[in-house]
């Protein structure tokens, strides 16, 4: 029996000596992984779909790899900072992940997962105007007929500068609600919205006169990414393994067409019967992976 006892007790000293990287793993899926996010889903008065998406495909690619890579939490502030001051927080490390449009400056500052996280929607835009100027925008049928109005933009947009780049009238200002209150104005003709963006937000706003503009889709191409620190490889490493398995498994895919905030687009935009007006985008990073169709919505 002493044998036996001694033979048991060697077998697990050489098990622990031999394999410290058992009890490293077993304690690192022990404690689960902390995600700190830019604010997400807004209060429970002020709600937001577009926030929710973004929650629930972050939620989706890490439970992806919760049997590999462990338990997670996603944590999330309530008040909401400006996006500017959010890309500050990811890069000094106090925000881990955040979910928005690339360009070049964004992808020399952060490490970007190159998948869509909106399958390219980001490059679909639908302006909102005031109901009574539609005739002047069903009478826009080239790029040269829209330089002749002004967009109203935030100065820090990405699409700011690709509309510039185009030759297109920008009116910028570094806020986001004065916007409309400015385009109500008549201080600039059109405010250019993300398609999935433009009937919530009138919803939100409740401004009279003020109405999505029926003919016209801009489109440039452009992803949203999932953005980590640099040094955060660990992160962004697991986030594209379980993107890649969504991918796979559909379940991506299911979440994307069948999100309120989404449906809305394939249901109101009617972007299959727009006229399609298409810009260049010289802030389009070269890696962007736009030879893989099986990551982009096509109308």
């Amino acid at each position: 029996m002493k044998q036996l006892l001694r033979l048991a007790f060697s077998l697990v000293f050489c098990l622990a000596a031999c394999c410290p990287s058992l009890s490293v793993m077993a304690a690192e899926q022990s404690h689960p992984l902390v995600v700190r996010v830019r604010a997400f889903r807004g209060t429970a008065s002020n709600y937001d779909q577009t926030k929710e998406y973004k929650y629930q495909v972050l939620k989706l690619i890490l439970e992806k790899t919760e049997k590999t890579d462990g338990p997670f939490i996603i944590q999330a502030p309530q008040q909401e900072l400006p996006q500017a001051r959010d890309f500050e927080m990811v890069k000094q490390g106090y925000v881990d992940v955040i979910l928005t449009s690339t360009s070049r400056e964004r992808e020399q500052e952060l490490l970007p997962i190159r998948i869509p996280f909106d399958k390219g929607l980001y490059g679909y835009h639908i302006a909102i105007i005031n109901e009574s100027d539609q005739p002047r925008f069903s009478a826009v049928r080239s790029l040269e007929d829209l330089k002749k109005l002004w967009a109203g933009l935030n100065e820090i947009w990405p699409e700011t500068k690709v509309f510039r780049d185009n030759g297109l009238r920008v009116v910028a200002t570094s806020g986001y609600r004065e916007l409309f209150s400015m385009l109500k104005e008549r201080r600039f003709d059109y405010f250019p919205r993300v398609a999935h963006e433009p009937w919530r937000e009138l919803r939100d706003m409740n401004i009279p006169g003020l109405a999505v503009e029926t003919d016209l889709l801009i489109y440039y191409p452009t992803p949203g990414y999932i953005f980590t620190n640099k040094n955060n490889k660990k992160l962004a490493d697991r986030l594209e393994r379980g993107f890649r398995i969504a991918l796979q498994d559909g379940s991506f895919d299911k979440l994307f067409y069948n999100h309120p905030d989404m449906k809305e687009v394939f249901q109101k935009a009617n972007l299959k019967n727009r006229r399609v007006l298409v810009l260049e985008n010289p802030s389009l990073p070269e890696q962007t992976p736009l030879n893989d169709k099986s990551l982009w919505y096509t109308p």
